[in-house]
């Protein structure tokens, strides 16, 4: 099985006034998502990990897709 690796605070990059889309965290069990903006967690030792349900949170790009469909 493979390990995922740990999101870590330190390798988050500052998005702030950077063209997007913008990674944010995202759950694997339950798509809880928070922001992936360096900058919101300036009181945070730089190792500090990202974990949600247990475990490790992914880094990823949401894409929203609207396809019309017959009423």
């Amino acid at each position: 099985m493979k390990m995922r690796r740990l999101i870590r605070v330190k390798d988050l990059k500052d998005q702030v006034g950077t063209p997007g889309p913008h990674p944010i965290l995202r759950c694997v069990l339950c798509d809880a998502e928070i922001s992936a903006n360096k900058g919101d967690y300036f009181v945070a030792k730089p190792t500090a990990s990202f974990r949600h349900c247990g475990k490790p949170m992914k880094l990823v790009v949401k894409t929203v897709v609207y396809e019309e469909v017959e009423p």
